[in-house]
C-alpha cells in the first residue's frame, strides 16, 4: 500500500510537471480611465512630431552632405585630371628634349656624309668632264 501511494504521489507529480497551465498566465489588467488613454496619446502624438522634426533635420544635413560630397568629388576629378593632363605635358616636352640631341647628331652625320659625297663628285669631276658639267649646272663648282 504505502508503495502504491509513492507511486501515485511521483506520478502526480510528474503529471503536474508536463500538464500545461495556461490559467496560470492569464494577469488581470488594472482598469484604464478614458482620460488616462487622452493623455497617452497625446504624449505619443508629441513624440511622433518630434521624431518628425528629427527626420527632417536628418534629411536636410544628409543634403548638405551630399552637396559637399558633390563638390569634393568634383575637386578631386578636376585635379585628377589637371595632374593627367600635366603629365601628358611632361612627357611630349620630355620625348623632345630627349629626341633634340639625337636629332641634332643625325643631322650633323647627314652633313658630313653629304659633303664628302661633294667632295668625291668634284675629284671625279676632275677626270670626267660630265660630272664637271653636272655640278657646275647645279652650282657646286
Amino acid at each position: 500500500m504505502k508503495k502504491w501511494m509513492t507511486m501515485l504521489f511521483l506520478g502526480i507529480c510528474t503529471g503536474s510537471v508536463f500538464v500545461p497551465v495556461t490559467g496560470y498566465a492569464v494577469e488581470t489588467a488594472p482598469r484604464i480611465s478614458d482620460r488616462e488613454i487622452i493623455e497617452s496619446l497625446t504624449r505619443l502624438e508629441e513624440g511622433v512630431k518630434a521624431n518628425k522634426e528629427m527626420i527632417l533635420a536628418l534629411r536636410n544635413e544628409m543634403q548638405s552632405m551630399r552637396t559637399e560630397i558633390l563638390a569634393f568629388m568634383k575637386w578631386g576629378f578636376g585635379l585628377l585630371f589637371s595632374g593627367m593632363l600635366i603629365l601628358v605635358g611632361f612627357i611630349l616636352w620630355d620625348r623632345r628634349s630627349t629626341l633634340k640631341p639625337v636629332k641634332d647628331e643625325l643631322d650633323e652625320l647627314e652633313r658630313r656624309k653629304v659633303d664628302r659625297i661633294i667632295a668625291a663628285m668634284k675629284k671625279l669631276s676632275e677626270e670626267d668632264s660630265r660630272i664637271a658639267q653636272v655640278l657646275r649646272s647645279v652650282g657646286l663648282l
